[in-house]
């Protein structure tokens, strides 16, 4: 064959290469934790009133947030749980972040929703304290708890360690939360103050409790299809 043919054969070029993540569902999981934990900071700037019961608009999330936190507690255990924790606590400090450049950027002569914006904005960087900390605190303890019941029951009683670990991790986060955006609220009366605690921390176990039926089945499910999880405690007793 010539030098002429030769030169005129295509060329092949290798294809591009990409890295191949494992297979898991904790990056989901992760994923979810932090997006619920912004949400439930914005919706927390509204103060909510059923009566005589008083809330905040990121009632119905919290609960939610302690769901997701079991599960991975339960699956990937202490290590992985504190990392989601975290990872939740730097994503929601960002959001807060941005909020406040957003607040602070020069408007338009045309935009007329600056007062509005920092009406529901503004108190987010607030908020967020309050609820970093209460967050922090409430899923360490949470996920501690369960992981320690679990060491403990050889990882039976899994209803059971999800109600102790929900009313420990819960009542530090709801006092500690509470106690920062109260006033903020603008709640200033003890007794509103109390009303807010209580309520608050009946309503976030109550809805976590009326939630098992669906918490221990989801817990069930991440154990038979999660392929890190042992095979051999994939049924383990509830």
């Amino acid at each position: 064959m010539s030098d002429s043919q030769n030169s005129s054969a295509p060329v092949s070029t290798p294809a591009p290469t990409y890295a191949r993540p494992s297979r898991t569902y904790f990056d989901l999981l992760l994923a979810t934790s932090a997006i619920i934990l912004i949400l439930s900071n914005i919706g927390a700037t509204k103060a909510v009133a059923f009566g005589p019961i008083l809330t905040d608009g990121g009632f119905f999330l919290f609960p939610v947030a302690y769901v997701i936190g079991d599960v991975i507690a339960e699956i990937y255990g202490f290590s992985r749980s504190r990392k989601t924790i975290f990872f939740s606590f730097g994503a929601a400090i960002f959001a807060s972040l941005v909020f406040w450049i957003v607040i602070k950027l020069p408007g338009a002569d045309f935009y007329e929703n600056q007062t509005a914006l920092e009406t529901v904005l503004g108190p987010v960087p607030l908020i967020v304290g309050g609820s970093l900390l209460g967050f922090v605190v409430g899923q360490l303890l949470n996920s501690w708890v369960m992981v320690a019941m679990k060491k403990r029951f050889a990882g039976r009683f899994l209803v059971g360690r999800l109600v102790g670990s929900t009313m420990v991790g819960e009542l530090a986060d709801t006092i500690i939360f509470c106690t920062i955006a109260a006033p903020i609220l603008g709640i200033t009366q003890f007794s509103d103050y109390l009303n807010y605690v209580l309520v608050g921390y009946i309503y976030k176990c109550l809805v976590e409790f009326l939630l098992m039926p669906i918490t221990v089945p989801v817990i069930g499910w991440f154990k038979r299809h999660e392929p890190t999880y042992p095979r051999e405690l994939a049924g383990s007793s509830l």
